[in-house]
């Protein structure tokens, strides 16, 4: 097997755990690493600050159509708050007690996103150490929580104002620290790839049904399979087997019978009351249509055809001298008229 046909063997459709350094940002990230793995489709869960380091959780080829689902998951931080002025330590904690729970945020002003006010749950907000105006905590929130804006209301609370000073975040969602690579390992990897050695760039891949790895499942038939990729949801006979005990409005994945995610939805009824309605309401399908794969190899074909080559040099040449030739002697006929005798007859006509 050579180079090219282990890169086809290789399915880059999944995610990858970023350590994203300090200074660029995640777009920036985003452009590394489709370089880097020569992938058209790569997207973020989660954008962090050029300043912030940690888990970036990165999705690749149809994993790309995962990402608003992954990005509702629960992100964890730690981070390093600096108050403006001395607080009795019993008081910050008391603060800090305060702000778990459902919070109102309203975006900083350098963000991506509307500033309107927002409500966010903050489950978890634990003090680690205090040394003098330096607060080291952790916090377990709704993804869309601003940290930075976290310590600014802190500060406020406290009366003396603070500001974030570090912060790194250590989970998203299933995704945690252990699990991160740096781009130079996925350099690494993707060159031993090319040469034949795929088993270092699948090590450091999670594949996209993982995402799910918590979520109620449905098995279908494959009979099924191509009703789906053509734009069908999902009824009663085309399931094989349900695994948890999915209830109405809860997500679910959607698995065929060799354990492939084919996509994820909606229940529109409880696991225990299906009947003869439709059961799933697809919100994402990753299914290629047949008909459209029949439409890409068309088009990739006609691309890889060779154009044919026009000189003007050698037989070329030749052949095309001899064929003006031809039309001279023949002379030049529009519409069943001879035009080179016509245009002679004009000009014996000017004299």
């Amino acid at each position: 097997m050579n180079a090219q046909e282990s890169k086809k063997s290789i399915e880059l459709d999944g995610f990858i755990v970023i350590d994203k350094p300090k200074g660029p940002t995640s777009h920036q990230v985003d452009y590394w690493v489709r370089q880097i793995l020569g992938i058209e489709k790569v997207g973020h869960i989660g954008t962090l600050d050029p300043g912030v380091t940690g888990v970036l959780v990165m999705a690749l080829g149809k994993a790309t159509k995962l990402i608003d689902i992954a990005h509702e998951q629960k992100k964890e931080y730690v981070g390093v708050m600096r108050l403006y002025g001395d607080v009795p330590e019993e008081s910050i904690r008391k603060a800090f007690h305060e702000y778990e729970g459902e919070i109102y945020q309203i975006p900083p002003m350098r963000s991506a996103v509307a500033r309107t006010l927002r409500k966010r749950t903050i489950y978890e907000l634990k003090i680690l150490e205090i040394s003098g105006r330096l607060v080291l905590f952790r916090v377990v929130c709704d993804s869309g929580t601003y940290i930075r804006t976290l310590c600014t209301d802190l500060g406020y609370t406290l009366g003396v104002g603070a500001q974030m000073a570090e912060l790194r975040r250590t989970k998203t969602g299933l995704f945690q620290e252990s699990d991160m690579v740096t781009l130079q390992q996925i350099t690494d990897a993707k060159k031993l790839a090319d040469e034949n050695s795929p088993e270092k760039l699948a090590k450091i891949m999670f594949s996209m049904d993982y995402l799910f790895r918590d979520y109620p499942k449905i098995i279908v038939k494959k009979s099924t399979l191509a009703n789906i990729s053509r734009g069908s949801d999902l009824f009663p006979g085309g399931i094989r087997m349900i695994i948890g005990t999915p209830i109405k409005g809860e997500r679910v994945a959607v698995l065929s019978e060799n354990n492939e995610l084919v996509g994820t939805g909606i229940m529109m009824v409880n696991y225990n009351e299906i009947l003869d309605l439709k059961v799933v309401d697809f919100d994402r399908v990753l299914l290629e249509n047949p008909g459209q794969l029949k439409q890409k190899a068309k088009e990739i074909k006609k691309e890889v055809r060779p154009k044919p080559k026009v000189t003007r040099f050698g037989g070329d040449r030749e052949r095309t001298n001899r064929y003006q030739g031809q039309r001279q002697k023949q002379g030049m006929r529009k519409g069943g008229k001879d035009v080179r005798r016509r245009e002679f007859r004009n000009q014996k006509k000017r004299r």
